[in-house]
């Protein structure tokens, strides 16, 4: 199948950092490009129909002649690029854009207070991402010169990972993951041999696919911190949690998942289906 890799661009200051990841991806997938940017579409109150129409036309010309001086700033002319400037919502139309011959991923960009912490409180942003059922990838602001070299991928044993999901993931990333690492806490709620057995398993099954593949299990009172410790402060090391998984779903795991890892350690977070 086709790869393609539709980034959402909206002209904030982050988008800068993402159409360099969207390049850095293109070149390590040979993917195909899509830039989408979603225009406002206000109009003043009183416009008639031709004055409504007529302000959104020259919105959505304007804002496509911006997002094409944005990308030939970023991005090398021979990548294939393709460009959609809309108004409607993005929820609506990513669905649209399915192609039974092209494996998409999704690339969104992350600040303090934006896409990631809208994902975790049900946004729109979110039913995107639940509905789409893509791999996708969100990118923090400060984080600069992103390739995908190390994934840790956080799991738990009650909560089986994807393993057709982690292996598309792979495949699309094959040629720039050089390590994986599955990472796991234990709580007094979990079993410590249940957890050991599932990570252990895990590990050895993927060494298969990626020869250095560890893991390394969290416990004890400061297990947060711990691990907010050990996550690596670099561009090469990116986090992988799945939909519905403890990571995700459990109020305290996800506190501890957007503020000290995304915002503040400033981690690409990759999210499976």
């Amino acid at each position: 199948m086709k790869k393609r890799i539709i980034t959402l661009i909206d002209f904030s200051s982050y988008s800068e950092n993402l159409l360099n990841f969207t390049e850095t991806l293109a070149d390590i997938t040979k993917a195909d490009i899509l830039l989408i940017h979603q225009v406002a579409g206000i109009v003043p109150a009183l416009s008639d129909d031709n004055s409504r129409k007529e302000i959104i036309e020259i919105e959505l010309s304007e804002a496509l002649k911006r997002l094409k001086e944005l990308a030939r700033e970023k991005i090398s002319a021979q990548k294939n690029i393709k460009y959609l400037v809309t108004q409607k919502p993005l929820i609506l139309l990513l669905p649209e854009l399915g192609s039974y011959d092209s494996d998409d991923v999704v690339l969104a960009g992350l600040k303090g207070t934006g896409i990631l912490k809208k994902i975790f409180l049900g946004s729109t942003i979110s039913k995107i991402i639940d509905d789409l059922n893509l791999v996708t990838i969100a990118v923090p602001l400060k984080t600069k010169d992103l390739k995908p070299e190390k994934l840790i991928v956080g799991i738990n044993y009650r909560y089986p990972i994807n393993r057709s999901g982690l292996d598309h993931l792979l495949r699309t990333l094959e040629g720039s993951v050089l390590e994986l690492e599955f990472i796991s806490v234990i709580t007094p709620d979990d079993k410590e041999n249940d957890t050991i057995k599932y990570i252990r398993q895990l590990s050895e099954d993927y060494r298969v696919k990626v020869p250095n593949t560890n893991y390394k299990i969290f416990s004890g009172k400061n297990a947060f911190e711990e691990i907010k410790n050990y996550m690596p402060r670099d561009n090469k090391t990116f986090l992988v949690l799945q939909k519905g998984s403890r990571s995700l779903k459990d109020q305290v795991f996800r506190k501890f998942v957007v503020n000290d890892l995304i915002y503040h350690g400033a981690v690409p977070l990759i999210i499976l289906p």
